[in-house]
């Protein structure tokens, strides 16, 4: 799940952007080994929250234990409502625009194109949690076989064209900022295990090895994929595609090849959309069932999905994906989970403080927690000077949040007796 929730849009949509912001191949292939970097110490902070926490939601859960119920429903419903539908309705913009591709259907029909896989995958996960294990396994594995394809013909046939091309310009601080908005978003996806810890078999055990080994799988992939494609393409050629491996098929092996592989490139990005969908109404439904949203978005059908939530959530992010491109979605979505994300981190701070013992303790602490936080702030501050339009939005959304919660959140309420794993 976590491997297929990460590996989707973002490496097919993002390495052009990355290129076209950074304009150097060294520098492209620094800021994924980075951005890897920062995932994984990512990973080891949320690693020891989840095994802390092993319960629906994630975040928000750590959010609420430390700071109390109005800062988890702050970061509950930013996540659920704000940023994870925005990113449902990034992935079906992207998906929209492969299967047009393949189709020849008109640019303007892309965007109904991404809202009716929205829906679709919204169905297919309502019927219960065993149809969308099935689809993420099968997807995920031939998504992987597919780039791992990628890699060999592009280092076996390419004649290192991109090594030796660069754009002109030095990139500027702020087009640092923009490029990491696009690395962030291809890693993210590996905090997505923590809002399914409940459903994991010895969580305590299980959920370290699934951040870590996953952030490690992703990175080597991401980097091998980016050498792969600058070994094949022109510099310029990379930082204008929206779909790079699909042109590196098509300069080894001719057009047809090309567009096979935007039909692979398809499937991947189905396989993180169906993830997507799958784990983000784990987040409302953990939110009802402890008193902080309606307590109708706590209902669970027979096939173990919070089908209202499922429903909400998807509804949400049909409506986005056919008002947003993907650019500002994906620009939204980060602004907001470098402020969530660094909220939940330093709750780390306050429950460690509190209670030492831990199923799993992150290393380096207080370093760890402290740089990620400083690494986050340093990145919203880019983010202001780039994108001052999508900063001022994200602030709103934030404010919205709190005044909902002075006005809702009372006592906590504990509602024990609903439970996925049941």
């Amino acid at each position: 799940m976590v491997i297929g929730i990460m590996v989707g849009s973002g490496i097919f949509r993002t390495p052009g952007v990355v290129a076209g912001q950074l304009g150097r191949p060294a520098l492209t292939l620094v800021a994924w080994l980075v951005g890897g970097a920062i995932a994984f110490v990512g990973s080891l902070i949320f690693a020891e929250l989840a095994a802390r926490y092993p319960r629906a939601g994630g975040k928000y859960v750590y959010a609420r234990d430390a700071f109390g119920p109005r800062a988890g429903f702050v970061v509950g419903w930013v996540e659920g409502i704000a940023i994870y539908t925005a990113a449902i309705a990034a992935i079906g913009v992207v998906c929209g625009e492969y299967l047009g591709r393949l189709v020849g259907a008109p640019a303007e029909t892309t965007g109904l194109l991404g809202v009716a896989l929205v829906g679709i995958f919204t169905l297919v996960n309502l019927t219960g949690v065993s149809s969308g294990r099935w689809v993420q396994n099968v997807s995920t594995g031939a998504k992987l076989l597919a780039l791992l394809a990628v890699i060999a013909a592009a280092l076996a046939r390419g004649d290192g064209a991109g090594w030796h091309t660069a754009l002109p310009g030095a990139p500027r601080a702020a087009s640092l900022a923009v490029a990491f908005q696009a690395v962030i978003w291809t890693y993210y996806g590996y905090l997505d295990a923590g809002k399914i810890a409940e459903e994991v078999v010895e969580p305590s055990r299980s959920l370290p090895r699934i951040y870590l080994g996953g952030i490690a799988a992703a990175t080597v992939l991401y980097l091998l994929l980016n050498v792969a494609y600058i070994h094949v393409l022109p510099f310029e050629r990379i930082a204008s595609s929206n779909l790079v491996a699909a042109d590196v098929m098509g300069v080894l092996f001719g057009s047809r090849a090309g567009m096979i592989f935007a039909a692979v490139a398809l499937l991947v990005v189905l396989a993180s959309l169906n993830g997507n969908v799958f784990v983000t109404p784990r987040v409302i439904f953990g939110l009802a069932r402890e008193g902080l949203a309606p307590r109708l978005l706590a209902r669970v059908n027979r096939g173990g999905t919070p089908w209202v939530a499922m429903v909400f959530v998807g509804v949400t992010a049909m409506a986005l994906a056919l008002g947003g491109t993907f650019n500002s979605l994906l620009a939204l979505s980060i602004t907001l989970i470098l402020v969530v994300d660094s909220i939940a981190v330093l709750a780390l701070l306050v429950v460690r403080r509190r209670e030492p013992k831990a199923p799993f303790r992150s290393p380096l602490y207080p370093v760890l927690p402290v740089g990620f936080v400083a690494v986050y702030g340093a990145l919203f501050v880019g983010t202001v000077m780039a994108q001052p339009n999508v900063v001022l939005v994200s602030v709103g959304v934030l404010t919205g949040a709190y005044l909902l919660s002075r006005m809702f959140v009372g006592q906590r309420v504990d509602g024990g007796a609903l439970s996925l794993r049941d």
